[in-house]
């Protein structure tokens, strides 16, 4: 597909994604569709924006992915284009997630199999998300949104679709806008900056734009991940920019993130670059971050890194790589994770996932204790 098919594409699904169904069904002509189903990602899986070259946001009602699916994406794109078992026309009515008009449904229910060499990181079954989306939409550029997780976890937020360039604002409890938002999350730029549930959320508000083939995110919240009230009465701020482009067939896109934290100690900062390629079946995603606290005797140092191979549609050989240190001035105590493993969409509400990880965890002054481990893990996620 050529860029000006892409870009058709993008400006079709985001007047898809603001409207009703009715709106959709006249927006749906055949050239239309037939873009979509070749150039969009279906899930906020940061490998299926890099492999088709798109935003997150495309499939997702969220700006930055994640969370509850477009309807299009959850009744036709999914089904028709990704899952391993394509699902016949006389069945895609029972994936409409839109009660009405102005009111759609999802959800995302991933249960999780931890063995283990080490007993004591053997976690037997685990549920690691529970989540129920609903969005009411009462006019087409506004929504009022509702991502409900186990553990009273949540994101509400109204938004408003009236900044030039495919702008927006949005005002409520969400996920910042930080780096890669990774569905894994043991994923390291994850679990040691700040970003692993519970204390994912934060409340504010977010100012995003994507200008051609660029898109830049500001927010400007709390600095109280989780909590239901600001205590210490300071802010936090969040920066993001990236820009996808293709060189010879493959596409590209680099990025970079900054936030920071006031605290009574002084500003903790997180900072780093992200990116991701895509040539034929094999995809590159990517990040790289450093993190400084206030009193710290050193910087803190994390990445994670995952490589896809498609064998068939809707089945990838998956592997993983992060290391963390919490301490790189010294030459001791560190974290890595590697794996490697199978992910099949298998029906388009089910996803089944088998990996094999190994931990090598290094003691130092500040990793207590030194250990390695095999843990073999298996996922169900049902999807919706």
């Amino acid at each position: 597909m050529t860029i000006a098919g892409l870009a058709a594409a993008a400006d079709v699904i985001r007047a898809l994604h603001r409207g009703s169904p009715n709106r959709l069904s006249r927006l749906a002509s055949p050239s239309a569709l037939l873009l979509l189903l070749v150039a969009l990602p279906v899930s906020g899986t940061p490998r299926y924006a890099a492999r088709y070259n798109q935003d997150c946001n495309l499939c997702h009602h969220s700006p930055t992915g994640g969370g509850k699916r477009a309807a299009y994406a959850a009744q036709y794109l999914i089904p028709m284009e990704m899952a391993a078992k394509p699902t016949p026309e006389s069945s895609l009515e029972r994936l409409d997630p839109q009660v009405s008009p102005a009111f759609s449904v999802g959800a995302d229910l991933r249960t999780f199999f931890f063995y283990s060499s080490e007993k004591a990181q053997r976690l037997d079954f685990f549920q690691m998300q529970g989540d129920f989306y609903a969005l009411f939409e009462p006019a087409q550029e506004f929504s009022i949104y509702l991502d409900q997780g186990q553990s009273q976890t949540r994101e509400l937020y109204g938004m408003g679709y009236v900044l030039p360039a495919n702008g927006y604002v949005r005002v409520g409890r969400f996920i910042p806008a930080y780096g890669w938002l990774f569905d894994d999350h043991s994923a390291f730029v994850r679990e040691f900056l700040g970003f692993a549930p519970p204390g994912h959320t934060d409340v504010g508000v977010e100012l995003g734009t994507h200008p051609g083939s660029a898109v830049i995110n500001l927010g400007l919240m709390n600095g109280a991940p989780g909590l239901a009230q600001d205590l210490d009465h300071r802010l936090a701020g969040f920066a993001r920019c990236g820009w996808r482009y293709r060189i010879r067939g493959a596409a590209i896109s680099a990025g970079a993130s900054f936030a920071y934290t006031e605290s009574d100690l002084g500003v903790s900062r997180r900072f780093g670059p992200f990116g991701s390629a895509n040539a034929g079946p094999i995809t590159w995603v990517g990040e790289v971050d450093w993190k400084h606290d206030p009193g710290a005797a050193s910087d803190q140092f994390a990445t994670s890194h995952e490589v896809t191979i498609d064998l068939r549609q809707g089945v990838a050989l998956r592997g993983v790589y992060d290391f963390y240190d919490p301490d790189i001035a010294n030459k001791t105590g560190a974290r890595f994770r590697y794996g490697a493993g199978i992910d099949a969409l298998v029906y388009p509400f089910l996803n089944l996932q088998a990996m094999a990880v190994w931990y090598d965890v290094h003691g130092g002054p500040a990793v207590q204790g030194a250990s390695k481990y095999f843990q073999p893990r298996l996922q169900v996620h049902f999807l919706y």
